[in-house]
């Protein structure tokens, strides 16, 4: 017994210890093997299939790559072309994000059928134009191992026959048998990573391997739930610098393995769109819309750069970002230390600040920057949009962490203030001048929201809008949402749905109307109404407004980016999906795109 593991022992070791070299050797071995078997018509085919193949990867699990995979396969299936989701990764959680009803029994139960040479055993059909393929219980290390032959020699010429695009959900890390072997028979592959340090050590290390075995490949980095960040040793798109600071030299990324890398999509971050968060929360949502359009009011309201400063764009978008996150302080040289500090972090040789041991500015670069912040600080709107962002910000983190528990009269005593501080900021900014467009049209905007905020607070009222979504029963009899036939009217459409869709909207909008109505007169906010050129209520931008509103509250949750025309996740994820397709050179499904 002893022997035996010894021997396990020394074998786990012999695979650890194997050089790039000889890896990259069993991979060409591998896949020469494979080709051998093919003629040179299936050959052929082989290459047509590797040319709509599209490999999804990251470093370690929980970073969001298989939401990444399933929306792709959505949007591409939505669009029109067949796609197939393959599912590789034994820790896949496909099933969860689609909401689907135990798929290894009903796969399992299939009977073969000759055309499609068993085929059918490992094909679910899950929406028009969407397949997932080896959707069954989770395959055992040997049958992991074969799933190469199946996909290239058995099923080679039904899967190129039936689909447009396979995307394949790889495994997470860089195992061999699991991950390397399918890489040679990819168009693209996309590695999935979050602005976190260890995401980016996991990113560089999967990278690291992959270019040893592959080193012609070209990586692209998908940035999910990306945002920018004020530490100052991580710069959050630099998953390369970020993975060789925190590595042993020998394990490095070299020159010619960091130009392999090549940034892809920036995808930020929308706890909206999290399946984690269950049933739509209304008012959650209302105040996250309404902390977005404050982000955007007080960065508008920063005043420009003077040409003193004479620094680089990629250094000004930083220290737009530095200031845009706090409001200086009294002591302004003190807030330029700490700018100094994150920008020497993050920039080191790269920017044109001149640094030194006793200084962080150049004198032309400390004038003028000082003046300039003392102009930020000097802004009085600017800075109460800062203090209510702050107060928005604390009040979701603490109805998140709260789960409806003690923490309720805190709650209450946070929202009383929230909208005393949210009006008072409305009044303010119902008084700027008129050729401020802009802010007054965001001022316009939160109106809207504020509007809706304190509407949905009647639970009369988000009881009519919450009976929209579909219900099912669970495992215990409980009523739950049916978050599978939500995804699915998204997908395919449903007449009967949208019907209900726009006859809530019609018997709720007259009620938003009255709302707006009473908030501004409260609180004489007249001049933030959208109006058209003839100086009429804008009605038609208001229920616009609405429907979009409603469409984005009952789809929340659902962690489906496919269909949100407003929000910056589901444009960033639309960008970087477009971008795959120009990359792969996919012809336009029938009918177009």
């Amino acid at each position: 017994m002893k022997k035996k593991k010894k021997a396990a022992a020394g074998r786990k070791t012999s695979r650890e210890t194997v050089s790039g070299n000889e890896l990259a050797g069993r991979l060409r071995a591998y896949q020469e093997r494979i080709e051998s078997r093919l003629n040179s018509d299936r050959q052929v085919i082989l290459k047509t299939l590797k040319g709509k193949s599209i490999a999804i990867a990251s470093g370690k699990g929980g970073l969001g790559k298989t939401i990444t995979a399933t929306n792709l396969s959505i949007f591409y299936a939505r669009t029109g072309y067949r796609v197939a989701l393959i599912d590789l990764d034994p820790l896949s959680d496909v099933r969860a994000v689609l909401d689907l009803a135990e798929p290894e029994q009903s796969v399992q139960n299939k009977q073969a059928t000759p055309e499609d040479g068993g085929f059918s055993d490992y094909r679910l059909g899950v929406f028009k134009n969407l397949d997932l393929i080896f959707p069954a219980a989770k395959l055992r290390q040997e049958e992991r191992e074969q799933l190469a032959e199946k996909i290239y020699l058995q099923f080679l010429t039904v899967l190129n026959d039936s689909y447009d695009l396979l995307i394949f959900d790889m495994p997470a890390g860089s195992g061999l048998e699991d991950n390397l072997v399918f890489l040679p028979f990819m168009s693209l592959l996309i590695l999935v990573t979050n602005p976190e340090p260890t995401a980016h050590v996991s990113a560089g290390a999967y990278s690291r391997k992959v270019l040893e075995v592959c080193p012609d490949m070209c990586i692209h980095v998908w940035h999910n739930r990306f945002r920018q960040g004020l530490h100052s040793s991580f710069d959050p798109r630099d998953v390369a610098g970020n993975y060789n600071r925190n590595v042993a030299p020998e394990e490095r990324l070299s020159a010619t393995q960091i130009s392999r890398l090549r940034d892809f999509a920036y995808v930020p971050e929308d706890p909206s769109l999290d399946l984690l968060h269950g049933n739509p929360t209304i008012l959650l949502n209302i105040q996250r819309l309404m902390l977005d359009i404050l982000r955007f009011m007080q960065e508008d309201r920063l005043p420009s750069f003077t040409s003193e400063l004479g620094i680089s764009p990629r250094t000004f978008e930083l220290v737009h970002y530095f200031v845009s996150r706090s409001v200086p302080g009294d002591d302004l040289e003190a807030y330029l230390e700490e700018l100094g500090a994150y920008l020497r972090s993050l920039l080191e040789d790269q920017t044109t600040i001149k640094t030194s041991k006793t200084a962080s500015f150049t004198p032309r670069e400390h004038a003028a920057l000082l003046s300039y912040m003392a102009a930020v600080k000097e802004d009085a709107l600017r800075t109460h949009m800062v203090f209510v962002q702050d107060l928005l910000e604390s009040m979701i983190n603490r109805v998140e962490r709260s789960g409806g528990g003690p923490a309720v009269d805190a709650i209450a005593a946070m929202n009383k203030a929230l909208e005393r501080e949210l009006s008072s900021l409305l009044m303010e900014l119902s008084h700027l001048p008129v050729e401020q467009t802009r802010l007054r049209n965001y001022g316009g905007l939160l109106l809207f929201y504020f509007s809706l905020y304190k509407l949905f607070q009647s639970r009369t009222i988000v009881s009519v809008l919450n009976d929209l979504i579909p219900l099912k029963k669970n495992s215990r009899g409980q009523a739950v949402r049916d978050r599978y036939r939500q995804i699915r009217y998204l997908v395919e459409g449903n007449n009967d749905y949208r019907k209900k869709y726009f006859a809530l909207v019609r018997s709720l909008y007259p009620i938003v109307n009255k709302q707006i109505s009473a908030v501004v007169k409260t609180f004489e906010l007249s001049p933030l109404l959208f109006r058209t050129e003839n100086r009429e209520l804008a009605r038609q931008a208001y229920l616009k407004l609405f429907i979009n509103f409603v469409h984005d509250v009952i789809y929340s949750g659902l962690s489906v980016v496919v269909s949100f025309k407003y929000r910056s996740a589901a444009a960033a994820f639309k960008q970087g999906a477009e971008k795959i397709l120009a990359r792969i050179s996919v012809a336009p499904p029938p009918g177009g795109v």
